[in-house]
């Protein structure tokens, strides 16, 4: 099985009327370059080209830039001594991915909370005076102040109620009920006169 060897500048070695290695894999742009270690002179000859005839100790060095398989032999003992260069394209560099950035968050809104509103209560207005009443007023009639005269004074306090007996002209209960009638009016009209003032 023939040795292969990989590098960037390959060395190959003629010794015993062989290279070694027999085969050699380089790439494009690459070199090998043969050093004879035999007595006898050797040579690398290809289709198209080759090296100086090396005596023993000497090196010559070929450069390669197509891509492709190469056989040779030896320029002085012919397919006796016989060698391959592989020769591969350079390889093509994968394409870099541009950089990925990383998801952009999406910011969510705080969800947002209802206030509600106590609806507006206008204010209430408090009455600015108490309605007035005019406290009630008793006109006594031509014939209740002929027979009769009552003085009436009222405060916040109490009432008081003063009556003054006119003289009686004539016989007969009639001005008595008259009279009577009289003072339950203005007692009335005091009270509720005194129940306004209060209120």
């Amino acid at each position: 099985m023939p040795l292969v060897a990989f590098a960037a500048a390959s060395a190959v070695t003629i010794q015993n009327f062989a290279f070694a290695p027999s085969t050699v894999t380089i790439a494009v742009g690459d070199s090998v370059t043969w050093t004879n270690r035999d007595a006898a002179s050797h040579s690398a000859k290809f289709s198209d080209r080759s090296t100086a005839v090396l005596s023993q100790g000497q090196s010559g060095t070929l450069q390669f830039t197509v891509a492709g398989t190469f056989p040779y032999v030896c320029g002085i003992h012919g397919a006796s001594m016989q060698g391959t260069i592989v020769v591969q394209a350079a390889a093509t560099a994968p394409p870099t991915a541009p950089p990925t950035a990383p998801p952009t968050q999406v910011r969510t809104a705080p969800p947002t909370t209802a206030v509600t509103v106590p609806p507006t209560v206008a204010p209430t207005q408090a009455p600015t005076a108490a309605p007035t009443t005019a406290a009630p007023s008793v006109t006594a009639s031509a014939t209740a102040a002929a027979t009769e005269t009552s003085t009436v004074s009222a405060s916040p306090s109490a009432v008081a109620v003063q009556l003054t007996p006119a003289p009686v002209s004539g016989p007969g209960p009639g001005p008595l009920l008259f009279g009577a009638a009289a003072l339950a009016v203005v007692a009335l009209g005091a009270i509720a006169f005194y129940l306004v003032r209060r209120s």
